[in-house]
């Protein structure tokens, strides 16, 4: 009679609230292993990303544009790249990555960062949220200092409007920079053919091609090719052709994902991660019924500025000069709200009064000249397409100014240029919009309903206006009217600063950006108004409704404001609103610059407007190519027409609807052939095969959900096995009895599983037992072998990751890597019963680990680039001397000898006989191994297997150390075997001097040693009971699975 007693052995040294069996050593040795594949993954794009990100508080989460993009440029030396993703993409948090691989990988001394202005504080936030340090900030005060230090290593951050300047530049060109970061690289290119300061600038500090540079903008190309081919060349200075050469599809071609990179949010939701990542998001231009004093406010005005106007084309001409511009800006504040209205006829009544005192006939001229320049600059530069110094105007000499002061002096200049007749008009208008303001304000009330309403829901919304006095009129009538609890939680961003809400007012200190983020977080604020002064510099994914106050006639607006609130990290659905009065300026904005124009960039489709009906639109069209030409502005190189926003109010004001309607239909006849231009650029072609093969060849499938769900099942197997239980709550992972609490994303639990195998103490490589999973992946798996395999580039690190040999029963072999190696390991790791000391095989698996990674890293993630500087080499580029990797170049990628981690066997339930002439045979040659192995190591074997309760008695002749070797051989690779009651006794009494050794896959021609110390400790039994003439036990080593 045959009986399973139960278990025994691997006696508890730790506290094991989860219930298995698992020993102090085993534990330890399990925790080494975890902890070493996860140090071997350090290069590997996904677990970079999450190691450089452990100190940051927000959520980080690493997706796979992401680690496309650093999987290819780890390998480059040097760095030099254009990053135009669209907006929300995580831009900047890629830039941050490459900047934390080059100093820990490269040891680069010193970075500069240059960047629009209003973006520095931002950027100074997030290096400091990525725990990186020495810091420093260059302003007109501190670069001089900087410069009699020598420039210390360190990160400089400065705005590029500041470091254009030649008694600054002169400077910064004199310092040996390592990585220069350029962001709103757009802004760096030429103007009419002319080269501007900003690209003098980034040119003289690049022209050194083994410097690393990081160009970031959502706007790569801007309709012009000569100014994007330029661009281009400060990424690759050995390009030796002309503009007009390079202007062709099959150098567009070569650029793309070699050092150009472009992807959208629907690239990112249908190709990269195959979900919802990007949230859906509606464009709802809404109209509100005017009362009749709106209407004979708005109608007055409207009548005022055409006569006005037409008089202007009668007498002087159609060019941008300062009264049209003075009309435009009057339009636009009227538009903003009763309160701009007011505020702008007051000063310029006031201004004109003074002025026209002090003016003489020749000053007048004088000034009329000096106000036509000026009008000239604005409307290029803040009326214009882009909007590239929305908020904080720096001008060539360096002062800083917001733009409502620049709009405001100007109409108050312009004021000399109306007569007394205007005069009186306006003073009519003037009383007209004191009547419309406060409770009688239509769209201010329409707002106050919306907000209410979503923030009743549990909602955060974030207001939009252009101009700082209509901010603080709504931050001051929500305060007012809004219920207190609801009150309380209004803040108010504008180039005066941070408003803070109602609880933070009474501290006396000034508040800045990632105040209003925290205030987010924590609940303290539900709406913030703000005008564009946050919209290029402030991320604020916790809030999903976007209001754009006033009618806005830009588009790229639109879409800059949404990109504050519809990027990564957005959960919600985003809801955005434009409010529209039943007036004249703000029904033509809605079905012609909102219905045609806006609608045809998103969507490629004109919409028809409902009368009493709402327009809406969907911002994240099925056709990926018609988003992407939002992207893209016009120019008015080759005849095309030109947008601006100036340009747009002139024809309305002019010719009306008609005029606004003709001028719109030019502007989308151009983008058709613009979008066809950008289909040729290649700029709107993610190839879906390519970056397939890339994230499960390249990345090995860690990446997305999957990459998440591993980690996951990673940290609660560890966790289990370290003696805690793991609870799935709502709110994440709890792994009881430790502060790791709350667990959701993959930062989360990276985080978690380097806590809990942080004091994993020993050496590599590891030798562990385990039971056989019963899923399918596992058949025939007898032997798991792993190795780091690190790739360098020119001596320099630019990728590692795991992989793993899996070695079948009959002795083939199966390379798994990535995401099916940890699925493995994982199945494996909550199975062990059992740790061995050491293990010896005669094969090792080393060219099969490193040439499986090789041939991946290289087809996958480096192939691209190295054709793009085999082929630009051909004809169109100089030699790229220095750069790697390249063809036919032996350092160029190299994968030094892998490191072995450690070995798992297998345990099988199922035991194969081996055949009858090779029982003794194998007991035999096992003593012999054994025997061998004992003198090579040094020791003094002597065979008492006739006399003992053991086979082998070893002597240290050094330390004096006697080890007891039980010695079990195995045919196939098995190494289920068994103790007598007496051998097991014996183990039990001799404990540390106790050896077992397990001599096993004679069949396979190259036997392994798998030797285990103590193995009643280390060792789970299962005991056998037999009953013939008397109880008999036994100790089996088999497939038990522990609960």
């Amino acid at each position: 009679m045959l009986t399973i007693e139960g278990v025994t052995g691997m006696s508890t040294g730790l506290l094991n609230q989860s219930g298995s069996s698992t020993g102090f050593e085993c534990v330890n040795q399990a925790k080494l292993l975890v902890k070493s594949i996860i140090d071997s993954f350090k290069y590997h794009p996904l677990f970079f990303m999450l190691r450089s990100s452990v100190t940051s508080e927000d959520p980080i989460y690493p997706f796979a544009h992401q680690l496309e993009l650093l999987g290819k440029l780890f390998a480059r030396k040097p760095i030099r790249v254009l990053i135009g993703d669209e907006i929300g993409l995580g831009k900047t948090v890629s830039a941050i990555m490459i900047i934390k691989y080059l100093l820990e990988a490269e040891k680069i001394r010193r970075i500069l960062i240059l960047v629009p202005r209003v973006l520095v504080q931002q950027w100074l936030s997030e290096l400091k949220r990525f725990n990186l340090t020495n810091i420093h900030q260059l302003e007109r005060n501190t670069i001089a200092g900087y410069q009699t230090l020598g420039f210390p290593e360190g990160i400089y951050l400065a705005s590029i409007d500041l470091i254009k300047r030649n008694e600054h530049k002169v400077k910064i060109l004199n310092v040996k920079w390592d990585l220069i970061v350029v962001d709103e690289a757009h802004r760096v290119g030429k103007s009419g053919g002319d080269e501007t300061q900003r690209f003098i600038l980034v040119k003289e500090i690049v022209k050194d091609p083994s410097v690393n540079i990081v160009m970031l903008t959502a706007t790569p190309h801007r309709g012009k090719p000569e100014d994007y081919i330029e661009r281009l060349k400060l990424v690759d200075p050995f390009i030796k052709a002309s503009p007009r050469e390079l202007d062709n599809e099959r150098f567009y071609r070569l650029c793309m994902n070699s050092i150009v990179f472009r992807r959208t949010k629907p690239d990112v939701n249908s190709i990269y991660e195959k979900r919802r990542v990007f949230t859906d998001c509606k464009f709802k231009a809404r109209v509100v019924k005017a009362s009749e004093k709106e209407e004979e406010f708005h109608r007055n005005l409207l009548g005022f500025l055409r006569a006005k106007l037409l008089h202007y084309y009668r007498t002087v001409g159609e060019e941008p000069k300062a009264l049209p511009l003075m009309l435009t800006l009057i339009a636009k504040r009227a538009s903003s709200s009763p309160r701009a209205a007011i505020i702008t006829l007051d000063r310029i009544l006031q201004k004109r009064a003074r002025l026209v005192k002090l003016l003489n006939t020749s000053n007048r001229a004088s000034l009329e000249r000096d106000l036509d320049e000026k009008a000239s600059l604005i409307a290029d530069t803040i009326l214009g397409y882009s909007f590239e110094d929305t908020g904080l105007y720096e001008d060539e000499s360096g002062k800083t100014a917001c733009v409502d002061e620049i709009l405001e002096e100007f109409v108050e200049e312009c004021s000399v240029l109306l007569s007394e007749d205007d005069v009186k008009q306006l003073r009519r208008l003037h009383g007209l919009a004191k009547e419309i303001t406060g409770d009688e304000d239509s769209r201010l009330n329409s707002l106050i309903n919306i907000v209410h309403k979503h923030i009743d829901n549990g909602e955060k919304v974030v207001v939009f206006t252009e101009f700082r006095d209509t901010a603080e009129y709504i931050f001051a009538e929500l305060k007012r009217r809004l219920p207190k609890n609801h009150a309380d939680k209004v803040a108010l961003i504008t180039s005066k600063g941070v408003e803070p809400p109602t609880p933070y007012s009474w501290y006396r200190r000034s508040y800045g950006i990632e105040d209003v983020k925290k205030w987010f977080r924590d609940g303290d604020v539900e709406v913030l108004v703000s005008t564009d002064v946050a919209s290029e510099g402030l991320n604020l994914q916790m809030a999903n409704v976007v209001i754009h106050y006033e009618p806005t006639w830009s588009p790229v607006k639109i879409v800059q404001r949404l990109g504050r609130v519809w990027r990564l990290g957005q959960e919600k659905d985003v809801c955005s609103y434009s409010l529209l009065l039943t007036v004249e300026s703000d029904l033509a904005a809605l079905e012609i610059l909102y219905a045609k124009l806006l609608s045809w960039i998103v969507s490629g489709i004109e919409k028809q407007v409902p009368i009493g009906e709402e327009l809406e639109i969907d911002m994240l069209p099925k056709d990926k190519t018609s988003s992407d030409i939002l992207q893209i502005p016009l120019t008015s190189e080759r005849g095309r027409p030109q947008y601006s926003e100036f340009r747009a109010w002139m024809q309305f004001i002019a010719n009306g609807k008609e005029g606004l309607r003709r001028y719109v239909e030019g502007i989308i006849n151009a983008l058709i052939k613009l979008k066809e231009q950008a289909q040729r650029l290649g700029l709107s072609r993610v190839e879906p095969v390519k970056v397939e093969k890339f994230l499960s060849e390249g990345l090995g499938g860690l990446y997305g959900k999957e990459g998440e769900a591993v980690l996951k099942d990673l940290l609660v197997t560890t966790a289990r096995i370290c003696g805690y239980d793991v609870e799935e709550r709502g709110s994440g992972l709890f792994v009881k009895g430790t502060h790791l609490t709350g667990l959701k994303t993959p930062l989360d639990f990276y985080r978690a599983i380097v806590s809990i195998v942080k004091d994993a103490t020993g050496r590599t490589p590891v030798t562990l037992i385990a039971s056989k999973p019963s899923s399918d992946e596992y058949i025939g798996l007898r032997e798991i072998y792993l190795y780091e395999v690190p790739i360098y580039v020119g001596g320099r690190p630019s990728y590692s990751e795991v992989v793993g040999v899996v070695v079948k029963e009959d002795g083939s072999t199966e390379v798994r890597r990535g995401l099916n190696l940890l699925k493995t390991f994982n199945g494996l790791l909550g199975n062990i019963i059992g740790v061995g000391d050491y293990f010896l095989s005669g094969k090792d698996f080393y060219d099969a680990a490193k040439n499986t990674v090789l041939y991946n890293y290289r087809s996958r993630m480096q192939d691209e680039y190295i054709k793009y500087l085999t082929e630009t080499e051909k004809n169109i580029s100089f030699s790229h001397v220095g750069w790697l990797p390249r063809e036919g170049v032996s350092s160029s990628l190299e994968s030094r000898q892998p490191r072995f981690l450690g070995v798992i066997v297998v345990l099988d339930e199922t035991v194969r006989t081996p055949p009858p002439q090779a029982v003794e045979e194998v007991e035999r040659r096992a003593m012999e191994y054994a025997m061998k192995y004992e003198k090579e190591s040094g020791r003094l074997p002597e065979d008492v297997s006739k006399m003992e309760h053991y086979d082998i008695r070893s002597v240290d002749p050094k330390t004096g150390e006697v080890r007891y070797i039980e010695v079990k051989g195995r045919w196939y690779l098995d190494v289920t075997v068994e103790l007598t009651e007496a051998e097991y006794e014996y183990a039990k009494k001799l404990k540390d001097s106790y050896w077992l050794y397990i001599i096993y896959g004679f069949s396979t021609g190259t036997p392994r040693l798998l030797a285990i110390r103590d193995p009643v400790r280390n060792i789970q039994w299962e005991v056998v009971v037999e009953v013939i003439e008397r109880t008999r036990r036994r100790y089996r080593l088999s497939g038990y699975k522990p609960v």
